[in-house]
């Protein structure tokens, strides 16, 4: 079973940037994340894409909305 955390543990893993990717623009820490975009294939059937984008506050909207 596994140890409990104190808040104060949790607290100190949450602020720390160690490992983290910080936006220049809006200092908020860039996650990756997997979409899935329907794609035609040869037999004009769809099929998923997948891609890997980089996400943080100043493109959220447009990666939420599908514009990139």
């Amino acid at each position: 079973m596994p140890k409990t955390r104190s808040f104060s543990a949790k607290l100190a893993h949450d602020i720390s940037t160690e490992g983290k990717i910080i936006c220049p623009k809006c200092n908020q820490e860039i996650k990756k994340v997997k979409l899935v975009r329907a794609r035609s294939s040869k037999a004009n059937s769809w099929t998923p894409k997948y891609e890997f984008v980089s996400m943080c506050k100043c493109n959220e909207k447009d990666i939420l909305s599908g514009k990139v």
